[in-house]
């Protein structure tokens, strides 16, 4: 059967989450997994990580702008306190299995959903947004960016980059009225939501497809910069905590609900609490105040589409436990899920709850190409009528692994939670390699998995029978001992 091919008139622009853009410092590319494997790239991240950290008092100002003084209303903004940041350059998004340990989960790569949309289904027309000749008359932009920095500044850029491509596309004849749809996944959907709502992107926005986006935060984000990185990364767990708590970004994700549990009631996040630096808990909430009033303060223009997570095990409160807390599943005694990264109550902004929304029984690291959310973006495309599989699928799988472990520990055991009452199995596959290893899963639905090589391995789990649901989990075996 061949193609049917379908011209979008729109222009459609891709944003990858936190640590999915390679960036370079001058001509040393510093994250990227290109021709090497996961634990070299981070190595190779850990050894260049000193001109990445961000100084004190970084903020909302773009350091590619000597004319962007931040937020006028935020300390210390102006060019002329502005700390000299190193010059780093967003390069292209990664395109296979990423992860910065203990700064958040693993993620798979996006060549998957690029394909998607580089087939001969749409005939779009990929451009590069670091050679202006070549997104010249494009349609389809991949936007990688400097994921440190907040989302702030990574929308403006968004805006600088992205107008003049859409002014281009529409000086065709017959395109004058084209506009944007972006697909944004994970801490993208934050830095989209910025250039609509907060810099005038919203005429020019058609659709905005957020998927796994932690609009209200994420307790993955509160354990990084409380607890900092996991011992089990040896002498990379002090560096990397300092990185962590460098990033503008990272604080964004820090939970905007009441996430403190004492037992009795639960609160917001203190600023203070916990070691947190004060400044930038500040400057994250009055990111998200200004998203939330934007949101309620302006009739929407444009459509936004949310693809949530469910049926995985997802912290969602902080207990408190003395002068600490510990981070629970449970928020009022009940157990709502998520992705296993963003609970299921914060993969929607709190304005415009339960409309256009698209529910996926997928771990966060692979959400964004699963088929129900290529389904989903075909219909927004082609305006066709889209059957979307897995919007709350009967069948949907739910599985507890953790997201690392050492090869000095005991390989941990695979728990699934959720799905059909039929014969399990799980399929393990190394980062990079074509095939892997079938294990069944026992009629208790656990298995514990063999010991691994350090490396990264994608985890799949499915039900026999034809048009069982699938779950695949990314993961990461580190070597204590490497360096």
């Amino acid at each position: 059967m061949g193609v049917d091919p379908t011209v979008v008139r729109d222009v459609v622009v891709v944003l990858p989450g936190i640590m999915g853009s390679e960036l370079a410092v001058g001509n040393k590319v510093v994250w990227a997994l290109r021709k090497r494997t996961l634990i070299s790239g981070i190595l190779r991240l850990g050894r260049s990580l000193d001109p990445l950290v961000l100084p004190e008092g970084a903020g909302n100002s773009d350091p590619d702008d000597p004319g962007d003084p931040g937020d006028p209303d935020e300390p210390g903004s102006g060019s002329a306190r502005r700390p000299r940041l190193a010059r780093v350059t967003p390069v292209r998004l990664v395109s296979d299995l990423h992860v910065i340990p203990g700064l958040w989960s693993p993620v798979d790569g996006y060549d998957a959903l690029l394909n998607f949309l580089r087939s001969e289904r749409f005939h779009l027309i990929e451009g590069d947004i670091h050679d202006p000749d070549e997104a010249r008359l494009a349609n389809l932009i991949p936007f990688p960016y400097d994921w440190r920095l907040s989302c702030r500044v990574n929308g403006r850029r968004l805006r600088r980059a992205i107008v003049p491509i859409l002014e281009r596309w529409r000086s065709q004849p017959g395109f004058g009225d084209a506009r944007l749809v972006i697909v944004a996944h994970s801490m993208g959907g934050l830095v989209a939501r910025s250039f609509i709502e907060l810099e005038g992107g919203a005429e020019l926005t058609r659709a905005l497809v957020t998927v796994g986006t932690p609009h209200q935060g994420a307790t993955n984000a509160l354990e990084t910069l409380a607890h900092g990185m996991s011992a089990g990364v040896g002498v990379l767990s002090e560096r990397l905590t300092t990185f962590a708590r460098s990033l503008p970004s990272l604080h964004e994700l820090l939970p905007q609900y009441k996430v403190i549990d004492d037992g009795r009631t639960r609160a917001m996040l203190s600023p203070s609490a916990y070691g947190l630096d004060p400044r930038m808990v500040d400057r994250a909430n009055a990111f998200h105040q200004q998203l939330r009033t934007s949101a309620e303060h302006t009739a929407p223009t444009y459509e936004l589409h949310k693809v949530v997570g469910i049926r995985q095990p997802t912290s969602t409160t902080a207990r408190s436990n003395g002068d600490g807390f510990v981070v629970t599943t449970e928020i009022d005694a009940r157990d709502q899920g998520g992705d296993g990264t963003v609970p299921r109550l914060s993969a929607e902004p709190a304005n415009g709850r339960g409309h256009n929304v698209l529910t996926v029984s997928e771990r966060h690291g692979s959400l964004h190409n699963t088929k129900a959310v290529l389904d989903m973006i075909d219909g927004l495309l082609t305006q066709d009528s889209i059957i979307w599989q897995g919007d709350a699928a009967p069948d949907g799988l739910g599985v507890q692994l953790p997201d690392m472990w050492t090869t000095a520990e005991p390989p941990p055991a695979l728990q699934v939670v959720a799905g059909p009452d039929l014969r399990l199995r799980a399929t393990i596959v190394r980062d990079g390699a074509q095939t892997g290893i079938r294990l069944p899963i026992g009629g208790d639905r656990r298995l514990t998995l063999p010991p691994l090589p350090a490396g990264g391995y994608r985890v799949t789990v499915d039900a026999a029978g034809p048009g069982s649901a699938t779950i695949t989990v990314p993961v990461l075996v580190w070597d204590p001992a490497a360096r």
